[in-house]
């Protein structure tokens, strides 16, 4: 089993099409405002490496099979929080191989490397695994009609401290 890579998507920005597909499929409902090539035109925005916004995507075993961004906001609402780790995605091929907690971990030190001070996400189903990484739940709210519960993470907190928050 070969390790994953993490690259900026400023390296391969050719992915955006598809990658947009991915999120409009997993995460249209959401934003009902949005098409397609809205998502493509966001992904196009990220397209950095020292200021956000910042999108990853994250190969393994040679193949792309997932994507994650630092975003200034990633809601209609609660637009005072700000920055947001967001589109969180891995295909449903590799899922269910710790993929998804390494590549939380991965942003969270690239957060930590930025010098950011506090992340926040938003998720519909997802708050028990964010918890176990370190991530504190600030509310829960209906958003386009979805339960969602936004949380936080302090990115200057060292590691044992998160890892003793996340019990």
């Amino acid at each position: 089993m070969s390790s994953p890579d993490l690259i900026l998507l400023k390296y391969l920005p050719e992915l955006i099409p598809e990658l947009a597909h991915w999120h409009y499929l997993e995460w249209g409902a959401l934003f009902p405002e949005k098409t397609e090539a809205d998502f493509a035109a966001d992904l196009a925005a990220s397209l950095n490496e020292q200021q956000l916004p910042i999108s990853w995507v994250v190969v393994y075993e040679h193949q792309v099979v997932g994507t994650a961004s630092l975003l200034m906001h990633d809601m209609q609402t609660n637009r005072e929080l700000s920055p947001w780790l967001a589109n969180i995605y891995l295909a449903p091929s590799v899922r269910g191989k710790g993929l998804g907690k390494w590549l939380v971990q991965q942003v969270m030190t690239e957060a930590r490397q930025l010098g950011l001070m506090q992340l926040y996400l938003f998720t519909e189903d997802q708050a028990a695994f964010y918890q176990r990484l370190g991530w504190q739940v600030l509310k829960q709210e209906l958003y386009q009609g979805k339960a969602v519960t936004i949380m936080s993470w302090c990115c200057q907190a060292v590691p044992a401290q998160a890892e003793a928050i996340a019990g």
